[in-house]
């Protein structure tokens, strides 16, 4: 029924783009140039394949919104490690391990430290006291700096004697990928544990949806003025908009054709495959600058198979500046194109069927699609202007020309404002998911510049991997005084910690490890009392008030519960702005407050003689896995 439909769609849309392009005289007449005709046959074929690949993308994702098809299954039926490259994260890791070790204590946190040049081994190294599943592997030169394949392979290379164990265990080991800013949501786990995902034994990876954790921000470029804030605002809501509607349909529909594609941020891959890849490429990522969606390629030429998911995300930065994100797509454009080296392999290993390669091809094609487009249509219509002066000015050719823009043009991408508003719960109103469509015309075709640039890499041999600033690289915090009030305070009043332990029937441990617990989840509270303070969502903001608030009192965290009052008495008076304010003063305090904790917590660990053990057989030549303290 699906090929039937495919079938006449595109019979259609090619009906329609020979009447317009063909016969309507706006670009000339055929018959009279052959190089006119077989440009007006170009543009008829992509104008038909892209509108019925449009249309295959809007059912298949309409149809996955009304009726969700994955389930949950047990994850504690499988091990989980994940794995998070970095390169110059201070500003954003810390965040990163909290929020994966709090929201799932069975998972194993491999923080990959590319030879940072800031204090990214640091903030990790200062985990690894309260957090003996948080492991920190360092790459040294020169071995370094040569790619994030080459990381993930260093450090699979480690989990893999880590876990060690029959082939049984092995299949039942899942490792993930997450990008040193990613945050998955509280269901991750239970969703990859279901029987569409890692609940059948034979997905070999699943790829999770991705969203944009500060979509809501309202100052997403502090320290600049209006108009440029509003311009980051909405380059922040496209890239959500993009990833959770014509990027997450296009995985959806790979569902059906078998051919889903991993991403470098949220991809899960069982233990057992990347054995298999490792055998037969020496390594299970490649060199290639899109080694993520390489890594799919290359599970599906194995004849594996590979399922992707909505109903669990992963969170990251979207990045409000143009010049950064023009930067970051053109190098996954120049990626794509060099996967295309992939093609023949897969055609040869006739484990895809005709629908998943004629998916896989189209992907493949659209840089040159791009470029037909880019040069094609403008160099007829000025044709057509120059050749037909008089008629091409007339009404009926500008009533053509209109027509066409708005079915060719516009509805392709405007459609996806009111999908998106679809998706999100009604997270955008009406009017602004109809101008968040509108937007995404001018959005789409930024694709122009990023296939351009990356084009002009691949031929003049720049095939470097070029990190992307983050949004909080280059700001530092600086020393806040604090009011006499809140200095008077005690940082920790450590007799509570007794109190703690006698209220666990004496169990030293139990109290050290309550703490140590709290101190993990600190930049994740931390970070949750910033973004709601950033989209100004007063709702939030109590929340997270209240959580900081409560959990110092639970641990004695005496300044600090202070501090959070203040804010919440700020935020009663509805004061925004002062709540502002005051947060550097309460991230101050934690910090402070944490890094107490961390000596107290060595030292009666010591005490207690209870050190955690640093496994010594995961190194490797110029390769080192840091000791705990």
């Amino acid at each position: 029924m699906r090929t039937a439909v495919t079938v006449c769609l595109a019979v259609l849309y090619a009906l329609l783009a020979v009447v317009v392009f063909g016969l309507s005289g706006v670009f000339g007449g055929l018959g009279e140039a052959l190089w006119r005709d077989i440009a007006v046959l170009l543009l008829t074929i992509v104008a038909a394949c892209a509108l019925t690949y449009v249309s295959l993308l809007l059912m298949s994702f309409l149809h996955a919104l009304r009726h969700p098809r994955d389930s949950t299954g047990d994850p504690d039926a499988l091990q989980w490690h994940v794995l998070v490259p970095c390169r110059d994260e201070e500003s954003v890791i810390a965040e990163t391990v909290s929020a994966a070790r709090t929201s799932f204590p069975g998972m194993h946190v491999w923080v990959i430290d590319d030879a940072s040049e800031d204090s990214t081994a640091s903030v990790v190294q200062d985990l690894m006291v309260f957090d003996d599943r948080v492991h920190l592997i360092a790459r040294v030169a020169p071995d370094a700096r040569t790619g994030k394949g080459d990381a993930l392979n260093a450090a699979y290379r480690i989990v893999s004697d880590h876990v060690g164990g029959d082939a049984e265990e092995r299949h039942g080991t899942v490792v993930g990928v997450l990008d040193a800013d990613g945050f998955l949501s509280d269901n991750a786990l239970t969703i990859l544990a279901g029987p569409e995902s890692f609940g059948d034994r034979r997905i070999g990876a699943v790829q999770l949806e991705v969203w944009m954790k500060n979509r809501g921000d309202r100052r997403p470029r502090p320290g600049e003025g209006k108009l440029r804030n509003a311009i980051g605002r909405l380059l922040v809501r496209m890239q959500d908009l993009e990833f959770r509607t014509t990027n997450s349909a296009m995985q959806v529909l790979r569902v059906r054709t078998g051919t889903v594609g991993m991403g470098g941020n949220g991809q899960f891959t069982r233990l057992s495959v990347l054995d298999t890849l490792a055998e037969e490429h020496d390594r299970p990522w490649g060199k290639k600058l899109c080694e993520d969606y390489e890594l799919g390629l290359n599970i599906l030429g194995q004849g594996m198979r590979n399922h992707y998911t909505r109903e669990a995300h992963v969170s990251q930065e979207a990045l409000p500046f143009t010049r950064r994100l023009i930067t970051q797509r053109t190098r996954w454009a120049q990626g794509n194109m060099e996967c295309a080296s992939a093609l023949p392999g897969l055609r040869r290993s006739g484990h895809l069927r005709t629908a998943g390669l004629v998916e896989i091809h189209y992907f493949m094609l659209q840089p040159l699609v791009v470029m037909l487009n880019l040069v094609l249509v403008p160099l007829l219509l000025i044709l057509g202007a120059l050749e037909e002066r008089s008629g091409f000015w007339s009404a009926s050719t500008w009533l053509t020309l209109v027509l066409a823009g708005l079915f060719f043009l516009v509805l392709p991408y405007a459609a996806w404002g009111l999908v998106y508003r679809r998706a999100t719960g009604g997270e955008v109103s009406l009017f602004g998911a109809v101008g968040l469509g509108l937007a995404n015309l001018v959005y789409v075709y930024l694709t122009y510049v990023y296939y351009l640039r990356a084009t002009w890499r691949a031929v003049t041999g720049r095939t470097a991997w070029a990190k992307t600033r983050r949004n909080a690289d280059g700001r530092h915090l600086i020393p806040v005084p604090l009011p006499a009030a809140l200095e008077a305070l005690p940082l920790m009043r450590l007799e509570q910690l007794e109190e703690l332990t006698a209220d666990l029937e004496g169990r030293s441990d139990l109290g050290i490890d309550f703490v140590a617990a709290w101190a993990v989840m600190w930049p994740t509270r931390s970070s949750r009392l910033e973004r709601a303070i950033a989209a100004e969502e007063r709702t939030a903001v109590r929340d997270a008030i209240g959580s900081v608030r409560v959990s110092s009192a639970m641990v004695g965290a005496a300044r600090l519960e202070q501090a959070a009052a203040d804010l919440e008495l700020a935020l009663a008076r509805g004061d925004l702005e002062a709540c502002r304010a005051q947060l550097p003063v309460v991230t101050a305090i934690g910090q402070d407050t944490v890094g107490l904790l961390r000596q107290e917590v060595s030292v009666r660990r010591s005490l207690l003689q209870t050190p955690h053990q640093v496994d010594t057989a995961l190194t490797e030549l110029r390769m080192v896995t840091v000791p705990r303290a």
